[in-house]
């Protein structure tokens, strides 16, 4: 008798044909059944199936009138073995059952007996065992074992060699030393896994090593022969992944915590599981591909449970609610969803983040919560594409209305207002939160840093790593709003060193006091160390990955190469911002990337390229910031080329109109095309007149006849000609309209409705209400009819 025990996929069943094939060859009998799970329950089924075998080989029938399943044990036992040793002779005979471990307890209990009584006759038996089931056959191996005739042989995975020979067998040659040791890792040495893996890179062809389908299912198959709770450890493994905790698994899968180390160790001898975790990726994707689909979502919400309970990393928890997708609603579920956003994001894994965040939405369990979450993920839909946010800003505005806003929340929805030009929205927020909760973030301080940078003064002594310096609390738009400074003013050297914080910098900390850092390096003149540090920090995974962190630490850049003359590398960097994010998720920040193109184009004599980049529209807001100078001051260097001095210097002279009304000294535009005395009053053209108190640039009017042809007036970039009209009017009855509201006037009076007016101008339709409504009041209008009759 031979007990041949291995793990699922060894070769049992192989060795047993082997061992029946030769039986034939030479003149012999063999006659082989196999044990089922399904019929466990069967009394006698397998021993049934072996005597209707042999009987059917010519075997006198033991049990003429049918086996009584009632009858003496021992005498049927008797009749059996006798009928066994008469039919067997002098030839040989081999009895094969395969997964023994399946067989009912009385077949089992027969063929114990059996084996005493046949042991003179010319009967081999073998017996295939999986050490799956060591546990159940321990009784067995005890009655056998011991016995002078009985061997037990266990099966051990291929070696190297032997991969290598079945490797030849069905590629021929030689197979290289690579391909035997992936054989050798994926399958573990086991002839199942191994031959299935073959036939996947025989299918896939040349130059493939990947598993395929017939992996897969080697697999599942080996999974649906190994004992139940062998099964259910390698699913919850594959489940928890990295926090396959024992504890963990045993609770997950259900199993007895004894059973675990011993799972785990079949697991191995399978060739699945190296140490504790899977051999190769498709491995752990075929168990969970291997799980009910009713039952995987259960799993991962169970999975999420644990982890939370057990105080694994939210990142670990949040990917398991996500999976379970069971529409659950929890605080502890918003929090941990929450925070996962946030480490990815820092990790500058910003789709997991905005994926994270949905879910965190939807999980919220009341308005509050919800608000929060939807706030988080406009920041995090910003980091990837502002244009995406900028859906969700009528809502953040209706959120921070209600009081549902801590002054962070705020903050991030003032940024996104500012971002798209709703200044007014933006104020009125702040205005509603509060200094206590916002400080020194509010709108007058974002526009007094940068008058105070303009002017070129140091703006505060608490510079640190830790970003404790207005512009670290005021977010992106203060820091985008300094460089645009940087790229038109000039301004003294600041003593300061940078380097420090820019050491600090890690993933996960925030960006703001770098960018900030980098812009003082630019604007104190500090060229070549500002060009090294952004090639430094744009090669971090964190902010590579992200963006808008990798497109604004290009921009400034590109703002330090333009000045130290490198106008090609300039242009080079704001292309591939432009490619990464396109000018119209920029806002009214787009003056400021869209100003390097013009400049560094015009610079290198491609004056079509500088036409291209000025035809892109531009928000009209726009020119109400900081970003409009380096834009005019690009335009008037483009109409210098182009060989109009007149137009140059106009657009210069509407820098210096916008400086005055910021309080900025006229002498501090560093970026003005060469050669012009912007400081000599001249007479501004007719176009250039002053409306409502104010002097609007002349670079976005229509050019004089004569600079029609090279002068592209950006669609959108300011008032129409026929704007000003109702404005004037105002002007003439002691009205101020501000200048949103002129342009809103304007087009109500062209009969634009209010969100073909929102669209124009880049607002929102409830600040184009709201602006009516001021303009109504001020001009003691009472429809838009009566502003109609007003503008004429």
């Amino acid at each position: 008798m031979l007990l041949v025990s291995g793990a699922v996929g060894t070769g049992k069943t192989a060795l047993l044909q082997a061992m029946a094939a030769r039986a034939g060859r030479r003149g012999g009998w063999s006659f082989v059944v196999t044990g089922s799970a399904r019929e466990r329950g069967h009394p006698f089924g397998v021993l049934d199936r072996l005597i209707r075998s042999m009987c059917a080989a010519g075997m006198a029938e033991p049990f003429p009138g049918g086996m009584d399943c009632g009858e003496n044990f021992f005498v049927m036992m008797d009749r059996v073995g006798a009928a066994i040793r008469e039919f067997a002779g002098d030839r040989p005979v081999l009895v094969g059952i395969d997964d023994v471990h399946f067989v009912d307890e009385q077949s089992l209990r027969a063929v114990s007996y059996l084996i005493r009584r046949i042991e003179s006759s010319g009967v081999v038996l073998v017996l295939n065992e999986s050490t799956s089931y060591e546990r159940d056959m321990a009784g067995l191996r005890a009655e056998m074992l011991h016995l002078p005739f009985c061997y037990r042989i266990r099966l051990t995975p291929l070696t190297s060699t032997e991969v290598a020979e079945r490797l030849s067998e069905r590629f021929g040659g030689v197979p290289d030393r690579a391909s035997v040791q992936f054989g050798v890792q994926v399958s573990g040495g086991i002839p199942l896994i191994l031959q299935a893996l073959i036939d996947d890179l025989a299918d896939s062809g040349p130059g493939v090593c990947e598993p395929g389908a017939n992996f897969r299912q080697a697999v599942l198959r080996s999974l649906h022969r190994c004992a139940p709770s062998t099964t259910a450890v390698a699913q919850a493994i594959a489940v928890l992944g990295d926090y396959a905790a024992p504890e963990l698994v045993a609770e997950l899968g259900g199993v007895d915590a004894a059973l675990i180390e011993e799972s785990i160790r079949d697991l191995r001898e399978m060739g699945l599981l190296e140490h504790d975790w899977f051999r190769h990726p498709h491995t752990r994707a075929a168990v969970l591909a291997g799980i009910p689909v009713p039952q995987l979502p259960e799993m991962h919400r169970r999975a999420a449970e644990l982890l939370h309970q057990s105080g694994a990393p939210a990142g670990a928890v949040a990917e398991h609610l996500i999976a379970a997708q069971d529409g659950g609603r929890a605080p502890w579920r918003v929090v941990i969803l929450s925070e996962a956003a946030r480490e990815a994001l820092a990790a500058g894994d910003v789709d997991s983040a905005v994926l994270s965040l949905r879910h965190a939405v939807a999980a919220s369990s009341d308005e509050t919560q919800r608000a929060h979450a939807g706030v988080l993920l406009a920041e995090a839909q910003w980091h990837t594409d502002p244009s995406r946010a900028a859906r969700r800003l009528g809502e953040l505005s209706q959120d921070a209305r209600a009081g549902r806003f801590t002054g962070p929340d705020t903050l991030i929805a003032v940024n996104q207002l500012l971002w798209w030009g709703e200044f007014a929205e933006a104020d009125e927020l702040l205005r509603l939160a509060g200094d206590e909760e916002c400080g020194d973030s509010s709108l007058a301080h974002l526009w007094a840093i940068f008058s105070r940078a303009a002017g070129g003064t140091e703006i505060c002594d608490e510079h640190t790593p830790s970003g404790g310096s207005p512009l670290a609390r005021s977010g992106p738009m203060a820091v985008v709003t300094y460089l645009s400074s940087a790229a038109s003013l000039a301004s003294e050297s600041v003593a300061a060193d940078r380097t420090e914080m820019l050491l600090g910098i890690r993933a996960g900390a925030p960006l703001t006091p770098a960018l900030y850092a980098l812009v003082v390096l630019v604007q104190s003149g500090r060229l070549e160390e500002a060009i090294t540090w952004c090639g430094r920090l744009l090669k971090e995974e964190w902010i590579h990955r992200t963006p808008m962190r990798r497109v604004m630490i290009q921009t400034i850049e590109s703002v330090a190469m333009l000045r130290a003359g490198d106008s090609a590398g300039a242009l080079r960097g704001i292309r591939e911002v432009f490619d990464a994010v396109p000018p119209p998720a920029w806002g009214v920040v787009a003056g400021l990337p869209l100003s390097v193109a013009v400049r560094a184009s015009t610079e290198l004599g491609d004056t079509h390229a500088a036409r291209s980049y000025l035809a892109v529209p531009v928000p009209p807001a726009m020119f109400d910031t900081p970003f409009a100078l380096p834009y005019l001051l690009a335009l008037g260097w483009y109409h210098l080329a182009m060989g109009h001095p007149e137009s140059s210097l106009r657009h210069t002279r509407s820098c210096l109109d916008l400086t005055a009304r910021w309080g900025v000294d006229a002498g501090r535009i560093t970026a003005g095309p060469a050669g012009l005395d912007v400081s000599r009053p001249s007479p501004p053209p007719a176009a250039d007149r002053v409306d409502a108190g104010h002097r609007t640039p002349a670079a976005v009017r229509e050019p004089a006849p004569d600079q029609r042809e090279a002068t592209p007036v950006p669609p959108h970039a300011g008032p129409d000609p026929a704007e000003p009209a109702a404005a004037h009017r105002g002007a003439e009855d002691g009205a101020r309209l501000t200048d949103a509201e002129q342009r809103v006037a304007a087009l109500a009076a062209a009969g634009n409705t209010n969100r073909q007016i929102a669209e124009r101008l880049f607002i929102t339709v409830s600040t184009v209400e709201q602006h009516l409504t001021k303009i109504y009041r001020k001009l003691n209008l009472r429809s838009r009819s009566g502003l109609r009759r007003y503008s004429h």
